[in-house]
């Protein structure tokens, strides 16, 4: 007697087969992130009182700097989401070898 658990979900068990496409999605957005974070520390660090400072403003200097980490991910390769890819690169050729 063979027993397998059922699928209704959509949900597979087995490795994609392009995971090395969204390893390098995550590892893209893993960037993002950084540098969102990089912005926000920047900004934080200011040197007076901003004299434009409501809530509103800062909302949208969120919303520019977020804009700013997407667009630079994408074109400056500062090398996180390279060194991101290379790490986890050997645990995708684990799973493709289980196959």
């Amino acid at each position: 007697m063979e027993i397998r658990p059922t699928n209704t979900t959509g949900f597979s068990l087995t490795p994609q087969r392009d995971q090395a496409a969204e390893l390098r999605k995550a590892a893209e957005g893993f960037e993002e992130m950084f540098l969102v974070q990089f912005l926000k520390a920047a900004r934080a660090a200011s040197l007076g009182e901003d004299i434009m400072g409501s809530s509103a403003v800062d909302k949208t200097r969120d919303l520019f700097d977020a804009e700013i980490a997407r667009s630079s991910a994408n074109r400056t390769g500062l090398g996180i989401a390279a060194a991101v890819e290379r790490q986890f690169a050997p645990n995708i050729a684990k799973y493709r070898s289980a196959d």
